[in-house]
C-alpha cells in the first residue's frame, strides 16, 4: 500500500512536467547558431535519491541516476542543459521517462560589491531566483514546480551546488519540498570535463 501510494503521488507531481497537455515544459527555442559562450563546462556525475519517512531520510536507490551538464557561461547569462538516465531495473517509471532532459537560464542581475550576486532563473521544471558568492563557488537556486498538482507532495525546488574549480568537482543537492517540510532529496557528485587538445590520439588499440 505505501509503495502504490508512493508511485501515485509521483504520477501525479510529475505527469505535467513529462508530458501532459495542461502544461508544456519550457524549453528555449531558437533558430540561430548558440552564441559564442566565453566558457563552456560539462560535468558528468551521479545522483543518488532519499524520500523523508518517519522522519527521517531513506535511501531509493531505483531512482538513482547518471547525469551530464553542458554549462556555457556568456556574460551575465548562463545556459544549461541537463540530461539525465536512471538504468536501475526497479526503476517503475513514475517519475517519468528513463531518460530526460531539462534546460536551465540563469541571469545574473548587478548588486552592490559587497553583497551576494543575485539572479533570475528559468527551468524546464519552474521559474524563480538564486544567489551565488562573487567566484561562483557556492551557489543556491530556488523555483516553484510548474505545472504540479496540489495534491502532489511537493510545490517546489532548492538546488544547492558546491564548486570545486581546482579540484574539478561539483556536489549539488536537489530537493523536492512542500513548502518548509521535506519530500525527496537528490545527492549529485559531477567530475568537471573542460576543452583540451591532445599531442596523439587519446585511445589506441
Amino acid at each position: 500500500m505505501r509503495r502504490a501510494a508512493w508511485v501515485l503521488a509521483i504520477a501525479l507531481a510529475l505527469g505535467a512536467v513529462s508530458g501532459c497537455a495542461t502544461a508544456r515544459p519550457w524549453v528555449p527555442l531558437t533558430s540561430a547558431p548558440q552564441a559564442q559562450a566565453e566558457l563552456t563546462l560539462v560535468w558528468v556525475g551521479r545522483g543518488e535519491c532519499e524520500r523523508f519517512e518517519g522522519g527521517r531520510w531513506v535511501r531509493r536507490p531505483e531512482f538513482d541516476y547518471e547525469f551530464s551538464v553542458e554549462q556555457r557561461r556568456m556574460g551575465d547569462r548562463w545556459e544549461s542543459v541537463k540530461s539525465m538516465r536512471r538504468r536501475h531495473p526497479a526503476y517503475d517509471g513514475s517519475a517519468g521517462e528513463r531518460a530526460q532532459t531539462y534546460f536551465f537560464q540563469i541571469d545574473w542581475r548587478a548588486t552592490e560589491p559587497a553583497a551576494p550576486l543575485r539572479a533570475n532563473v528559468r527551468t524546464t521544471l519552474g521559474d524563480g531566483d538564486g544567489t551565488s558568492d562573487r567566484e561562483f563557488r557556492r551557489s543556491e537556486l530556488r523555483f516553484a514546480a510548474a505545472g504540479v498538482s496540489s495534491m502532489a507532495p511537493f510545490d517546489r525546488y532548492r538546488i544547492t551546488q558546491q564548486y570545486d574549480y581546482e579540484g574539478g568537482r561539483l556536489t549539488e543537492t536537489v530537493e523536492l519540498n512542500k513548502g518548509d517540510a521535506p519530500w525527496v532529496r537528490n545527492r549529485e557528485v559531477a567530475t568537471l570535463f573542460a576543452a583540451r587538445t591532445f599531442d596523439r590520439a587519446p585511445t589506441v588499440r
